[in-house]
Protein backbone atom coordinates (compact mmCIF):
# COMPACT_ATOMS: atom_id res chain seq x y z
CA UNK A 1 0.00 0.00 0.00
CA UNK A 2 1.22 3.68 -0.70
CA UNK A 3 1.93 5.94 1.77
CA UNK A 4 0.26 8.73 1.82
CA UNK A 5 1.77 12.36 0.37
CA UNK A 6 2.57 14.69 3.30
CA UNK A 7 -0.21 16.31 4.96
CA UNK A 8 -1.43 19.72 3.54
CA UNK A 9 -2.96 22.21 6.02
CA UNK A 10 -4.46 23.57 2.96
CA UNK A 11 -8.48 23.38 3.66
CA UNK A 12 -9.76 21.95 0.72
CA UNK A 13 -6.59 19.15 1.06
CA UNK A 14 -7.36 18.54 4.43
CA UNK A 15 -11.54 18.18 3.78
CA UNK A 16 -10.76 15.80 0.89
CA UNK A 17 -8.40 13.86 3.20
CA UNK A 18 -11.42 13.86 5.91
CA UNK A 19 -13.98 12.78 3.44
CA UNK A 20 -11.51 10.23 2.49
CA UNK A 21 -10.67 9.17 6.03
CA UNK A 22 -14.56 9.11 6.82
CA UNK A 23 -16.01 7.36 3.69
CA UNK A 24 -13.67 4.23 4.16
CA UNK A 25 -14.66 3.83 7.33
CA UNK A 26 -17.89 4.21 7.08
CA UNK A 27 -17.32 1.16 4.01
CA UNK A 28 -15.78 -0.95 6.14
CA UNK A 29 -18.71 -0.46 8.61
CA UNK A 30 -21.61 -0.12 6.56
CA UNK A 31 -21.84 -3.85 5.80
CA UNK A 32 -22.31 -5.02 9.00
CA UNK A 33 -24.85 -1.56 9.78
CA UNK A 34 -26.70 -2.71 7.09
CA UNK A 35 -26.72 -6.36 7.69
CA UNK A 36 -27.95 -5.38 11.68
CA UNK A 37 -30.68 -2.98 10.52
CA UNK A 38 -32.15 -5.93 7.72
CA UNK A 39 -32.49 -8.25 10.70
CA UNK A 40 -33.96 -5.83 12.91
CA UNK A 41 -36.19 -4.93 9.72
CA UNK A 42 -35.30 -1.51 9.76
CA UNK A 43 -34.98 0.67 6.54
CA UNK A 44 -32.27 3.48 7.01
CA UNK A 45 -35.37 5.48 7.17
CA UNK A 46 -36.59 4.51 10.19
CA UNK A 47 -32.64 4.57 11.40
CA UNK A 48 -32.48 8.17 10.90
CA UNK A 49 -35.73 8.38 12.76
CA UNK A 50 -34.69 6.32 15.72
CA UNK A 51 -32.06 8.95 16.06
CA UNK A 52 -34.14 12.12 15.75
CA UNK A 53 -36.22 10.69 18.33
CA UNK A 54 -33.02 9.82 20.39
CA UNK A 55 -32.03 13.66 20.07
CA UNK A 56 -35.29 15.33 20.88
CA UNK A 57 -34.95 13.79 24.37
CA UNK A 58 -38.00 14.40 26.00
CA UNK A 59 -39.90 16.14 23.14
CA UNK A 60 -42.27 14.48 21.54
CA UNK A 61 -41.95 15.68 17.94
CA UNK A 62 -45.33 15.17 15.26
CA UNK A 63 -45.11 12.46 12.79
CA UNK A 64 -45.18 15.44 10.32
CA UNK A 65 -42.20 17.02 12.19
CA UNK A 66 -40.03 14.03 11.57
CA UNK A 67 -41.15 14.07 8.23
CA UNK A 68 -40.13 17.49 7.67
CA UNK A 69 -36.15 17.25 9.23
CA UNK A 70 -35.79 14.46 6.23
CA UNK A 71 -37.76 15.92 3.48
CA UNK A 72 -40.88 13.04 3.79
CA UNK A 73 -44.07 13.33 2.77
CA UNK A 74 -46.70 12.50 5.61
CA UNK A 75 -47.56 9.62 4.13
CA UNK A 76 -44.15 8.24 4.12
CA UNK A 77 -43.24 9.36 7.44
CA UNK A 78 -46.27 7.89 8.40
CA UNK A 79 -45.51 4.57 7.19
CA UNK A 80 -41.98 4.67 8.77
CA UNK A 81 -43.61 5.71 12.12
CA UNK A 82 -45.61 3.05 11.55
CA UNK A 83 -43.12 0.39 11.14
CA UNK A 84 -41.06 1.32 13.90
CA UNK A 85 -44.31 1.00 16.22
CA UNK A 86 -44.81 -2.56 15.50
CA UNK A 87 -41.34 -3.49 16.86
CA UNK A 88 -42.09 -1.21 19.82
CA UNK A 89 -39.46 1.20 19.22
CA UNK A 90 -41.84 4.54 19.38
CA UNK A 91 -44.78 5.40 21.02
CA UNK A 92 -47.47 7.39 19.89
CA UNK A 93 -50.18 9.40 20.90
CA UNK A 94 -52.95 12.15 19.81
CA UNK A 95 -51.73 15.50 20.23
CA UNK A 96 -53.77 16.96 23.14
CA UNK A 97 -54.25 20.19 21.24
CA UNK A 98 -54.83 18.90 17.65
CA UNK A 99 -56.38 15.21 17.43
CA UNK A 100 -55.23 15.29 13.78
CA UNK A 101 -51.81 15.25 14.64
CA UNK A 102 -50.00 12.45 16.22
CA UNK A 103 -46.95 12.63 18.94
CA UNK A 104 -43.82 10.15 18.64
CA UNK A 105 -41.72 8.87 21.56
CA UNK A 106 -39.01 6.36 21.71
CA UNK A 107 -39.07 3.67 23.68
CA UNK A 108 -36.87 1.93 25.99
CA UNK A 109 -36.55 -0.68 23.10
CA UNK A 110 -35.97 1.77 20.43
CA UNK A 111 -32.98 3.01 22.99
CA UNK A 112 -31.88 -0.41 23.33
CA UNK A 113 -32.07 -0.99 19.36
CA UNK A 114 -29.67 2.24 18.99
CA UNK A 115 -27.12 1.33 21.42
CA UNK A 116 -26.92 -2.40 19.74
CA UNK A 117 -26.11 -0.53 16.56
CA UNK A 118 -23.60 1.78 17.85
CA UNK A 119 -22.43 -1.03 19.96
CA UNK A 120 -21.79 -3.19 16.87
CA UNK A 121 -20.42 0.03 14.97
CA UNK A 122 -17.85 0.71 17.79
CA UNK A 123 -16.58 -2.47 17.64
CA UNK A 124 -15.72 -3.03 13.94
CA UNK A 125 -13.98 -0.17 14.47
CA UNK A 126 -12.24 -1.00 17.34
CA UNK A 127 -11.09 -3.57 15.22
CA UNK A 128 -9.24 -1.05 13.19
CA UNK A 129 -7.99 0.65 15.81
CA UNK A 130 -6.22 -2.48 17.33
CA UNK A 131 -4.21 -2.68 14.19
CA UNK A 132 -2.56 0.40 15.01
CA UNK A 133 0.62 1.21 16.66
CA UNK A 134 -0.08 2.78 20.30
CA UNK A 135 1.70 6.19 19.04
CA UNK A 136 -0.68 5.89 15.71
CA UNK A 137 -3.46 5.61 18.11
CA UNK A 138 -1.81 8.45 20.55
CA UNK A 139 -2.26 10.73 17.23
CA UNK A 140 -5.37 9.61 16.30
CA UNK A 141 -6.95 10.29 20.44
CA UNK A 142 -5.16 13.85 19.84
CA UNK A 143 -6.78 14.90 16.39
CA UNK A 144 -10.16 13.95 17.76
CA UNK A 145 -10.06 16.67 20.65
CA UNK A 146 -10.09 19.82 18.96
CA UNK A 147 -13.08 17.67 16.50
CA UNK A 148 -14.59 16.45 19.27
CA UNK A 149 -14.59 20.28 20.85
CA UNK A 150 -15.67 21.98 17.30
CA UNK A 151 -18.37 19.74 17.42
CA UNK A 152 -19.76 20.01 21.01
CA UNK A 153 -19.22 16.74 21.49
CA UNK A 154 -18.39 15.71 25.41
CA UNK A 155 -15.98 13.31 25.50
CA UNK A 156 -17.41 11.87 28.84
CA UNK A 157 -20.36 11.25 27.33
CA UNK A 158 -20.60 7.41 25.50
CA UNK A 159 -21.42 6.57 22.44
CA UNK A 160 -23.41 8.74 19.00
CA UNK A 161 -26.37 10.26 20.81
CA UNK A 162 -23.85 12.53 23.33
Amino acid sequence: MNQPAPASADPADVARDLYTTFFTLNQRVSRDLFQMLADMGLSITQFKLLHLLLRSGEKEPSVKALGDQFGLSLAAASRAVEGLHQRGYVERRECPTDRRMKRVRLTDAGREAIRELHATNISLLAEFTANLTEQQRQALSDALVPLMTLLEIDPSMEGPSR
